[in-house]
């Protein structure tokens, strides 16, 4: 029976009411049980403000509405918005600070109530069941139609039936037609022509006769006939009442189209021969399934017909539109069919068991969860990571899901191998998160955008704030490319922007700037692997949007605009200047690695590969102020290289290396540097008796050149440095 629907809504309302009471008892606890070492349960909640929990050790109580979750009063009365009687939370303070949004406590007691349990992300090969079903059907390809090719009276039908096997070349019907019978005349009579000419007839006449003949056989080509048809009219050396028009190819009757003595109009279909040698199956796969489905994939299917025979099929075309009704895609299998068993209209069952890797890649494997780990709510995917130094910690987070395999879920992105998710139980964590107002799967993603005071900047290595900072170009890059609608280059561009995202290393980051990094630097790492996949201009559009929005809170957070200057050439010099500075950087690098290993030898080859690069500097192009700054650089360089040039002693060597090193930094700060890769200062603190050196890299694996062989890991990456 129906319930009315204010009743309706009655019933729904308690029933929410219901879960959010029980996740409040279960997990923020009764503030009104006693503290007594009874078995009551009660478990405390961090203070959050502003997104971060409390350090402080004083609790404190507020009044919250189990509808509402986000109303939080000081004191008892009325939910504002339902009016219902706000219930009492104690919040205890004295939990260490959390180290993400995400993040919940849960006590031992608390863990049994919620039944929590938790199994290790693994990595298996992925497979799956697919059962289809569809009917064989017609190669198109292989359905032929004989028409009239000239209007006409069928006289006589030589297959009056469906279903009648025919070969190639066999007669079909024939037909009068007072054009065909014209054209005929015309022939013969052009023929005759011919026999009519004498010795002296001019070679106009014999080349116009000649003419007249290959029009008239190109007519009645043009209107059916065939070669050997053609030829029989000039034998006979008449007309022909009728003209047979025969098979072009084997196969079985599917269709007549007209009765014997019936009039036909030029290209009016007579006959459909269909060859069945080869057949269709189309098959009918959920959209669900498409993940696991490929043009070239073998599919086996049986028919009912033949009980216990198993058929073989090849993909060859899925379909780009969805069923509406029935949410599934016509996938084309094409078959062959030698002894014609396949009959079009058959039923067709196909299982199939698919590997996600293809033929090509039979053992990939995949990052794998159980199908009970996600909290999926429409394009967003959450599960919660327990924690292992924290026991019953868990951090939820926003993860890109692959296919559905069996009872797993493939995990494109956001988990490593070995964590554990909750797999049992998430849902009441993501209950009590929405209880204490945090991000989880009822809020949207950009729910917790970061926001400071105005001239605040969170705190972060230079390194950190100077990758973070270059991103601003591929972000430039990117929207060009969708400006242009380049959807390779998008793909590439989401691709390139998740790696460098990836490789971030964010473990000196503390309090607020880890948790504003690893909710956006999450959310941005999921849009990227999402916007690598995008095909459609739409879809791309709207990942871009949330990547930017994502991008745009971490410079906010970080001040990335504040560093952007110090990381910005200030002089305007020719790009042709840079590519010349990129060959000596380039040389320069090879001093470097002859340092790190030791090799004086290879260091002076360098040396002299720098010489040669300082002396094809073009100066065309540059400011009055670029010329006097460059001048004094290149002195400078030029000086201390020869010197390391003629050195004997490698420490010499080294001290003329830094020397060196420092006025390249400064020319890469002050004009820049086009360089193909990217560009770090590393900086060795123990270095000419812990007095310090700098070096330039190209890559963040540090090898020493201040120390070699004996110290090669010594130092820490600074920064990155702008290249073009």
């Amino acid at each position: 029976m129906k319930l009315p629907s204010f009743w309706g809504k009655v019933v729904i309302g308690l029933s929410i009411a219901a879960v959010v009471g029980w996740v409040w008892f279960a997990f923020l606890g009764d503030s009104e049980s006693p503290h007594d070492g009874t078995n009551a349960t009660h478990v405390h909640v961090k203070t959050i403000k502003n997104g971060v929990e409390s350090n402080s050790s004083a609790g404190k109580v507020i009044w919250t509405c189990s509808m509402h979750p986000q109303i939080q009063l000081p004191q008892a009365g009325k939910c504002p918005i339902c009016f219902m009687d706000l219930i009492k939370l104690e919040i205890d303070n004295s939990s260490a600070v959390a180290e993400s949004y995400r993040q919940i406590n849960l006590g031992s007691d608390a863990r049994k109530l919620a039944q929590i349990e938790v199994t290790p992300v693994k990595r298996q090969s992925a497979s799956t069941s697919l059962r289809m079903v569809g009917k064989v059907d017609y190669d198109e390809s292989l359905v032929g139609t004989i028409s009239a090719w000239t209007a006409g009276r069928i006289d006589k039908m030589y297959i009056s039936k469906t279903g009648s096997i025919v070969r190639k070349g066999q007669p079909m019907a024939a037909i009068y037609s007072p054009e065909l019978y014209a054209a005929q005349a015309e022939l013969i009579q052009a023929e005759g022509a011919k026999y009519r000419l004498t010795p002296q007839s001019s070679s106009l006449l014999r080349t116009s006769i000649d003419d007249n003949i290959s029009a008239a056989k190109e007519k009645l080509r043009l209107l059916g006939l065939t070669k050997m048809q053609v030829n029989a009219v000039l034998k006979q050396k008449k007309p022909s009442k009728e003209i047979v028009i025969r098979a072009p190819q084997a196969g079985i009757v599917i269709k007549k189209k007209v009765v014997e003595g019936a009039y036909v109009k030029t290209g009016q279909p007579i006959y459909a021969i269909a060859d069945l040698s080869k057949v269709w199956v189309v098959l009918e796969a959920y959209e669900t399934d498409l993940p696991w489905i490929h043009k070239g994939d073998d599919v086996a299917f049986t028919i009912e017909a033949f009980p216990g025979e198993q058929f073989k099929g090849r993909v060859v075309y899925i379909d780009t539109m969805v069923k509406q009704k029935t949410r599934t895609v016509d996938v084309r299998l094409e078959v062959r069919n030698p002894q014609e068993k396949l009959k079009p209209g058959m039923f067709v069952q196909a299982v199939q068991t698919m590997k996600l890797a293809g033929a090509n890649a039979p053992q990939k494997t995949f990052l794998v969860i159980p199908a009970s780990a996600p909290l999926i709510t429409g394009k967003r995917a959450v599960v919660y990571v327990e924690l292992p130094e924290n026991e019953g910690t868990y951090e939820g987070r926003e993860i890109v899901l692959g296919p559905r395999s069996g009872n797993y879920y493939i995990v494109k992105s956001g988990l490593k191998e070995n964590e554990r998710v909750v797999s049992k139980g998430a849902f009441k964590l993501d209950s009590a998160l929405q209880i204490m107002a945090k991000p989880s799967m009822m809020s949207g993603s950009s729910s917790t955008a970061h926001s400071t005071n105005v001239g605040e900047s969170l705190k972060a290595p230079q390194l950190f704030i100077s990758k973070l900072s270059f991103l601003q170009t591929d972000f430039d890059a990117l929207a060009q490319a969708l400006r242009q609608q380049d959807n390779a280059t998008v793909q590439s561009l989401f691709k390139r922007i998740g790696q460098k995202i990836s490789s971030i290393d964010y473990s000196m980051l503390e309090g607020e700037s880890k948790r504003v990094w690893k909710e956006h630097g999450m959310l941005l790492t999921n849009d990227c692997v999402l916007g690598s996949e995008a095909e459609t201009y739409k879809r791309q559009h709207e990942i871009f949007a949330s990547a930017k929005f994502n991008y745009e809170a971490l410079r906010t957070a970080f001040g990335i605009e504040k560093v952007a200057t110090s990381l910005t050439p200030a002089m305007d010099v020719p790009f042709t200047f840079k590519k010349q500075l990129g060959h000596v950087l380039t040389a320069y690098i090879e001093i470097s690695e002859a340092l790190s290993k030791d090799d004086m030898e290879a260091a002076r080859k360098g040396a002299s590969r720098v010489i040669s690069a300082l002396t094809n500097v073009s100066r065309n192009g540059l400011s009055k102020q670029a010329i006097s700054f460059w001048g004094k650089q290149e002195q400078k360089i030029l000086q201390n290289i020869t010197a390391l040039q003629e050195e004997s002693d490698i420490a010499t060597m080294r001290e003329k290396f830094f020397a060196i090193s420092k006025e390249l930094l400064s020319l890469t700060e002050r004009v820049g540097i086009a360089l193909p890769g990217e560009l770090y200062e590393v900086y060795c603190p123990m270095a000419f008796g812990n007095k310090g050196a700098i070096w330039l890299q190209q890559d963040e694996d540090i090898r020493n050149p201040y120390f070699g062989k004996s110290m090669l890991k010594c130092g820490e990456v600074k920064r990155q440095l702008p290249v073009e």
